[in-house]
C-alpha cells in the first residue's frame, strides 16, 4: 500500500520571520508617518500648510531609507493622496479628480519615487562597498589560510620523513646489538669456555657498547626535540670553563676520532668562563663535533675557543662536503637536512637542537660554508645570560 506524499510547507526560520515582521512594520510606518505629518502640519499651520512638502519630503526620505524602495513608493503614494485631498483645494471628492490636482499629485508621487530610487541606489552602493571590503578581507584571510595549510602540509611531510628516518636509525643499532648478543650466546653455549676466544668476546662487547652509546645519543636528541617543540626547555646555570668543557667532549669522541682517522686541532684561551647550563652546552658542542666528523670527509677539524669582552666564542671548521647557500637557510630548522638521508645516517635534528639551546642562553649560531670547501660554525654565548642579569643572580 502506497501513500501519496504531500509536501509539508517549510517553517520559516527565525531570521526570515524577523525580516518579514520588519518589512511589515516599515510599510506600516510608510502609511502612518504621512498621516502623522498631516496632523502636525494642520496643528502647526504655516509654513507647513502653505508648503506641505516641507514636512512630507523628509517623511518620504525617512521611510525610503529605513524600509527600502517599496516603503518609499508606498509613502510617496500616501503623501500624494493626502496633499491632493487636504492642500490642493477643497476637501471634495468631485474636485479631488480634477486633472490639475491629479497632475500635481502625480508629480509629488514621481518626486517621492525618484528620491526613493536614489536612496535605494545609494544604500546598494554602500552595501556593494561593504561587500567588496569584506571580500578583500576574506581574500586576505583565505591567502593566510592557504599559506598556513601549505606550511602545515610541509611540516607533516617533514615529520613523516623524520619518523621514517628515526625508526630506521633507531632500529639499526638495536639490530646490531641483538646480532652481537645472539652470536656471543651461541658461541658460549656451543663451545667450551677454554676454546672460546676472549678477544672475539671483547670485540663483541665493544661493538655493543658503541651501539648503545649511539642509541643513547639518538634517544637524547629525540627527548630534546620533544622538550623544545613544547617550549619547556629549562636551564640550570653554573660557572663553566668553555675550553675545559670542549676538551672533555673531544675526549668523549676520541674512539670515533681514531676510528674515522680525523685529525683535530684544538686551541683554547685560558679560562673562558661563563654561566651556562653545562649539560645543554655540552650537547650543543657534541652536535657540532659529530657533524664535523660526519660531513668533514675525513679532513682536518679545527676547533677554537676564545673570549671576547662580554661573550665567549666557539668556532669549529672542517674541509668536507660543505653546504649550499640555499641549504644554509634550513639546516637549523626542525626535520630539515642539508643532505639526502640515504647518503648520511642520523636523525638530522642536531643543529636544530643546538640553535635552540644557544638561543635559550641568549646567544647565536652562524654558519659559513661552500660546497666541497668545508663549513665553519660559530657559536657565541654571553658570559652573563640575559635571564640571570634580569634576575640579578650574577
Amino acid at each position: 500500500m502506497t501513500m501519496n506524499s504531500q509536501k509539508i510547507p517549510k517553517k520559516p526560520s527565525p531570521k526570515n520571520r524577523k525580516n518579514l515582521l520588519k518589512s511589515i512594520f516599515n510599510h506600516f510606518l510608510a502609511v502612518v508617518l504621512p498621516l502623522i505629518g498631516l496632523l502636525l502640519s494642520v496643528l502647526i499651520g504655516p509654513p507647513f500648510t502653505n508648503t506641505p512638502l516641507l514636512i512630507f519630503i523628509p517623511i518620504i526620505v525617512l521611510c525610503a531609507w529605513n524600509g527600502g524602495f517599496s516603503a518609499g513608493i508606498l509613502s510617496s503614494l500616501t503623501v500624494s493622496i493626502l496633499v491632493n485631498y487636504y492642500f490642493l483645494g477643497s476637501h471634495d471628492l468631485n474636485t479631488f479628480l480634477f486633472p490639475g490636482r491629479i497632475l500635481q499629485s502625480l508629480l509629488i508621487f514621481i518626486e517621492g519615487m525618484f528620491l526613493s530610487f536614489i536612496l535605494e541606489n545609494g544604500k546598494n552602493q554602500e552595501k556593494i562597498r561593504d561587500y567588496k571590503k569584506r571580500e578583500l578581507e576574506l581574500s586576505k584571510d583565505l591567502l593566510e589560510l592557504e599559506e598556513k595549510n601549505k606550511k602545515y602540509e610541509k611540516e607533516i611531510r617533514l615529520r613523516d620523513e623524520f619518523l621514517s628516518v628515526a625508526s630506521h636509525e633507531l632500529k639499526t643499532p638495536l639490530t646490531s646489538m641483538l646480532l652481537q648478543t645472539q652470536s656471543a650466546l651461541h658461541n658460549i653455549r656451543n663451545e667450551s669456555v677454554a676454546h672460546f676466544s676472549f678477544e672475539n668476546l671483547l670485540k663483541m662487547l665493544e661493538s655493543v657498547e658503541n651501539q648503545t652509546k649511539r642509541l643513547s645519543r639518538m634517544i637524547n636528541d629525540l627527548l630534546a626535540v620533544s622538550v623544545l617543540t613544547i617550549g619547556q626547555l629549562s636551564l640550570e646555570h653554573e660557572e663553566i670553563d668553555l675550553g675545559k668543557l670542549t676538551k672533555g667532549v673531544i675526549t668523549d669522541f676520541q674512539a670515533r676520532i681514531d676510528k674515522e682517522n680525523v685529525p683535530i686541532v684544538f686551541n683554547a684561551e685560558e679560562k673562558v668562563i661563563g654561566n651556562w647550563d653545562k649539560i645543554r652546552i655540552e650537547q650543543a658542542i657534541s652536535n657540532f663535533i659529530s657533524n664535523a666528523i660526519k660531513y668533514g670527509d675525513h679532513s682536518k677539524i679545527e676547533i677554537d675557543v676564545s673570549h671576547h669582552k662580554k661573550f665567549a666564542q666557539f668556532i669549529i671548521k672542517d674541509n668536507g662536503i660543505g653546504i649550499s647557500k640555499a641549504k644554509q637557510k634550513i639546516v637549523f630548522e626542525l626535520f630539515q637536512r642539508a643532505v639526502a638521508p640515504e647518503d648520511y645516517k642520523g636523525l638530522g635534528v642536531g643543529l636544530y637542537i643546538t640553535q635552540k639551546i644557544v638561543n635559550a642562553h641568549g646567544g647565536s649560531v652562524e654558519v659559513w660554508s661552500k660546497p666541497n670547501s668545508g663549513s665553519k660554525f660559530t657559536m657565541k654565548l654571553p658570559l652573563k645570560p640575559p635571564a640571570l642579569i634580569t634576575a640579578g643572580a650574577i
